[in-house]
């Protein structure tokens, strides 16, 4: 009885390493809070926003483009301080009526210092019914906000 519970233990710490490198950790570059600029592959300079990355893969972010102007996304990371993320929300008309949700997918890189990053945006806009309206592409570019 000894010698199974021995040979369980060990079974079950070896599956418990196998997944604890998929989740990010508290120290990931990418965790904290940023000041982040899109730019428009077609439009030039679009917004700023506020982006929040968490250590259990999730992001949240609040942006200028008006009210309800806010979404989330979940992350994975990539080899070399690269970021892949999905992130999702909704586009609000000046009147407060929903244009739609959009779907963006980012690919960033965490600088060395870890006190920016910069990477690729591809945002998909839909109507309600789920119509594929335009998509942008373009830059990202952030700063860390650090406690003063």
């Amino acid at each position: 009885m000894k010698k199974q519970s021995i040979t369980l233990a060990t079974v079950l710490l070896s599956l418990g390493g196998l997944v604890l490198p998929t989740v990010a950790k508290a120290d990931t570059p990418i965790v904290g809070l940023w000041d982040v600029n899109y730019t428009s592959d077609y439009a030039g300079p679009l917004f700023r926003t506020f982006d929040q990355w968490h250590s259990d893969g999730l992001e949240f972010e609040v942006n200028d483009v008006g009210p309800g102007a806010m979404c989330q996304g979940t992350y994975k990371l990539t080899p070399q301080r690269g970021v892949a993320l999905t992130h999702v929300g909704f586009v609000f008309l000046p009147d407060g009526s929903m244009q739609g949700p959009f779907k963006e997918s980012q690919h960033i890189t965490v600088s060395l210092d870890g006190q920016s990053y910069d990477g690729t945006y591809d945002t998909k806009y839909f109507d309600p019914d789920g119509n594929l309206l335009f998509e942008d592409t373009g830059a990202v570019h952030a700063t860390r906000i650090s406690v003063e």
